[in-house]
């Protein structure tokens, strides 16, 4: 019988997740990591990505903000900006924040401004891909 991993995925505003599952699938700027129980302990950067997490057998994603990933013997745990399940994905709203997105960066930007629009292009395409992920 697999042994399962407590999760816990936080943002700012609430618990988003909590509860045992079998694996997880991520996205760090490193590339994709599985992760089940008895993981090594390490701390990643995530990004504006792709969650998959394995529980009861079955598969959900979610799409996930910016924000670190802490795997110890306790659990894995996700401090993220923002959360939001796939089936919660708006994707025509997606579809227009990231065109209105690269249409900005198309223009001259500040510094500052630059970022916030990498961060949106970032999300919007991280939201699409995982509502794109539950179709599959």
């Amino acid at each position: 019988m697999q042994k399962n991993v407590k999760l816990t995925i936080l943002t700012p505003e609430k618990v988003f997740f909590e509860g045992e599952v079998s694996q997880i699938i991520t996205e760090t700027p490193e590339g994709e990591m599985g992760i089940m129980a008895g993981h090594m302990p390490s701390i990643a950067v995530i990004s504006d990505s792709l969650l998959k997490i394995q529980e009861n057998g079955a598969w959900r994603s979610a799409a996930l903000g910016q924000g670190i990933m802490n795997v110890s013997a306790a659990g894995i745990e996700f401090f993220a900006d923002t959360a939001e399940w796939d089936e919660d994905i708006d994707v025509p709203r997606s579809q227009k924040a990231l065109h209105r997105a690269e249409e900005r960066l198309r223009g001259s930007l500040s510094h500052t401004d630059y970022l916030r629009t990498r961060t949106a292009i970032a999300r919007a395409t991280a939201r699409l891909k995982t509502a794109q992920n539950r179709k599959q």
